[in-house]
């Protein structure tokens, strides 16, 4: 058994395009595991509103223009993460994860005013996550609910994009948080209960990770995360799966009776789409344009072209090489039997046919389809537990579709432009509420 050690409490060990079989080799989890009991104990008592107050704290450092870690939160085109870790953010997040009180994973918490039942939140113990590595991001979004939940979190990240984030939860150590009475805290208050590895899916690790666990947290296709489901785990662990989903976008009529109130949904469109590289499963690769507008759906299409291609310049992508021979492909078929707007390499795409119908597959790169529907509502019966956001334009409809979509098994309805924001509830649960056992006294 090879364990290569990426990140612990001497810090990182990769640089972020680095090869995780260059790091210190572990034969035996033990050390890492003790040393991430020691960090949980510091962590359970520290109080809720001083770990956010780090998270805050790194959340305002990573968008100072000139800082290291900013620069790399752009070249990733995750600017989402350090408005993520903000406050305003985390203690609402917190809180209503937690039986809309925070504290409770401080201690134990009254169940109402004046009475004398108490409830609290602990932690489950030790969180081993397995993250994809498609979208770093997810990485850091997964680590931050297991510390504020106090628990603690050995991380085995992908082959692709393994350096990501060993190198922000290094940034993360360094960060200061200074209380109101004066006191300053450090960011290995934090990363002291995090440790980063990578292990080769054929090694037995895998199986000694799951036995270890209190909480299995894995993320990624159906192939990845069943193979984690199917490893052997002790009675009473619990598993969070972020599984294989996809999304779509709804534009109705009302949003299509001028150019540029359709202009205006079709650039938020585009914002979601060149959002995480297209690569999050919440990610839109269809677009529904209802008839019944001055605009018709092709219309929109082409304004979408438009829109695409200016986002696509501001937040430049690479396109894997399996994925520009399917888009040129696309292409070749769109010129003939639709219509095609596109970039001169392949760093984005729209396809538009009058007798498309149905969810697209999936082509990455930054490509939509647009179908054509009579009726939003007709897009209800091509939903199911694997489709995961609706990005919504819509008028005062929205709420009545939002209904029928997520009776079909759709798990979020945002305003389109808000389909990249990781929010609770996320995949029909809250995720940090599954990280803690509730105790009550």
């Amino acid at each position: 058994m090879k364990i290569f050690v990426l990140f612990d409490g001497r810090g990182r060990h990769i640089d972020p395009t680095g090869d995780p079989e260059t790091c210190p080799v572990e034969t035996n989890p033990d050390r890492l595991v003790s040393e991430l009991r020691a960090g949980q104990e510091r962590l359970r008592a520290a109080s809720v509103d001083d770990l956010i107050g780090l998270c805050d704290a790194a959340g305002r450092a990573w968008i100072q223009p000139g800082n290291d870690v900013a620069r790399m939160v752009g070249n990733l085109a995750i600017g989402f993460l350090p408005l993520w870790l903000r406050r305003g953010n985390l203690e609402p997040l917190v809180a209503q994860a937690l039986r809309g009180d925070r504290g409770a994973i401080d201690g134990f918490v009254a169940q109402a005013p004046a009475s004398p039942r108490h409830h609290r939140a602990q932690p489950r113990g030790l969180l081993v996550h397995w993250v994809a590595g498609n979208v770093p991001l997810l990485g850091m979004i997964s680590v931050i609910q297991g510390l504020l939940t106090k628990n603690a979190n050995l991380v085995k990240v992908s082959r692709q994009n393994a350096g990501v984030l060993p190198y922000f939860l290094a940034a993360l150590g360094e960060i200061r948080y200074r209380r109101a009475d004066g006191t300053e805290i450090s960011g290995r208050l934090l990363t002291d209960a995090v440790r980063a590895i990578y292990t080769d899916h054929e090694d037995a690790a895998g199986t000694t990770l799951s036995a270890l666990a209190d909480v299995r947290v894995a993320w990624g296709g159906r192939e990845a995360v069943e193979a984690i489901m199917n490893l052997p785990r002790r009675f009473g662990t619990e598993d969070i799966v972020f599984g294989p989903k996809t999304s779509f976008v709804v534009v109705g009529a009302e949003k299509l009776f001028g150019e540029a109130e359709a202009r205006k949904a079709a650039m938020l469109v585009a914002r979601d789409a060149v959002a995480l590289g297209q690569r999050g499963c919440n990610s839109p690769h269809t677009i529904f344009v209802e008839r019944g507008g001055t605009l018709t759906p092709e219309a929109f299409a082409a304004l979408l072209g438009e829109e695409l291609g200016r986002a696509a310049r501001q937040a430049p992508s690479d396109v894997a090489p399996q994925e520009s021979f399917q888009i040129l492909s696309w292409r070749a078929e769109y010129d003939i039997r639709g219509q095609a707007w596109y970039s001169d390499g392949v760093r984005w795409s729209v396809f538009y046919s009058d007798e498309d119908r149905g969810l697209a597959t999936p082509c990455y790169g930054r490509t939509l389809f647009v179908r054509p529907v009579d009726n939003v509502f007709d897009v209800a019966p091509l939903c199911s537990i694997n489709t995961q956001t609706a990005g919504l334009a819509l008028g005062d409809r929205r709420l009545k579709l939002a209904e029928a979509l997520t009776e079909r098994g759709v798990e979020r309805c945002p305003e389109v432009g808000q389909m990249s924001l990781y929010e609770a509830p996320w995949d029909g649960m809250y995720p940090m509420d599954r990280m803690v056992r509730w105790v009550s006294a």
